[in-house]
């Protein structure tokens, strides 16, 4: 039991926040070498599609590391 709630706080406290830095990093320096040209066709618009393709980014990084920490979360054991 000590084991399941060791490996939860672990995943909880390190993994998660470490996975969603590293997706969203890895995503914006993708997005960072697209961006200027795509800021070339959307003119004014470009700085509301910044920030969008950032909240965008950070959602999907969150999502993303969710999906991956539930895969590693321990089974509790069946009574």
């Amino acid at each position: 039991m000590n084991g399941a709630i060791a490996g939860k706080t672990i995943i909880v406290l390190g993994a998660f926040p470490v996975l969603v830095h590293a997706i969203f990093t890895v995503t914006t320096m993708v997005f960072g070498l697209m961006m200027p040209q795509i800021a070339e066709l959307t003119g004014s618009w470009s700085e509301a599609l910044r920030k969008t393709v950032i909240v965008v980014t950070f959602l999907v990084a969150v999502r993303a590391s969710f999906g991956l920490c539930r895969r590693m979360w321990p089974e509790t054991p069946v009574k």
